[in-house]
């Protein structure tokens, strides 16, 4: 989410004040190492350039904002990913594609994912929860577009599903790493790539496994 500057009036219309609500509270809550729930309207406003009274006119309550943020950036994720998978000629590419994607997204967007890792590893968080949802709703997203294009040769849905998710949350966990060390991406760009390679071949290789073992039986 790159983050527009801010004006003294909500010229933009009630889209572009509730963008900037939120990019506002994902740069204070970053700042000040809190949660999003815990940052002050009025703060909330005047980092977006906005009357404080603008808050209810684009959210019902500091949760409705979290939800808000928590879509947006799933959105954004999943449009780039999708378009990454439907370029790639072999999985490998498209391996390769999404992880220089999401490196892209953490170093335009460092304050989502410092916040949003928070959030997420945080049981008091009421954010966590719907994190959760976003990272379930990428993976799901994941399993669609490889099932359609036949990127990985996994028969069962459910174990694609897993598979999908453990990555999404392992990406997401080490996007920290990208913002402590932006010159060592190549390195984690590596990693990154190597453990999903490893996820879905480790997967492939149990399916195969449990099939023999049903020939035998």
């Amino acid at each position: 989410m790159n983050t527009p500057q801010a004006t003294q009036q909500d010229v933009g219309g009630p889209a572009s004040g509730k963008q900037r609500l939120v990019e506002a509270a994902l740069r204070l809550a970053a700042r000040d190492g809190t949660t999003l729930s815990a940052v002050g309207l009025r703060e909330m406003a005047r980092e977006a350039g906005l009357n404080h009274n603008t808050f209810y006119r684009h959210f019902r309550n500091a949760e409705d904002l979290v939800g808000a943020a928590a879509e947006e950036i799933a959105a954004q994720l999943m449009v780039g990913l999708k378009a990454v998978r439907q370029s790639a000629a072999r999985h490998a590419d498209a391996t390769v594609g999404a992880v220089e994607y999401f490196l892209d997204f953490v170093e335009a967007n460092p304050d989502v994912i410092v916040v949003g890792t928070r959030e997420l590893h945080s049981l008091a968080s009421p954010m966590r929860a719907v994190l959760q949802r976003v990272l379930e709703t990428i993976a799901q997203e994941s399993v669609a577009q490889i099932t359609s294009q036949n990127l990985v040769k996994l028969e069962s849905r459910e174990q694609l599903f897993q598979v999908s998710l453990d990555i999404t949350r392992y990406m997401f966990s080490h996007g920290l790493d990208l913002i402590d060390r932006p010159q060592d991406r190549r390195v984690i760009a590596a990693k990154l790539v190597a453990h999903i390679r490893r996820q879905f071949l480790g997967s492939i290789a149990v399916q195969q496994l449990e099939a023999r073992k049903q020939l035998e039986t």
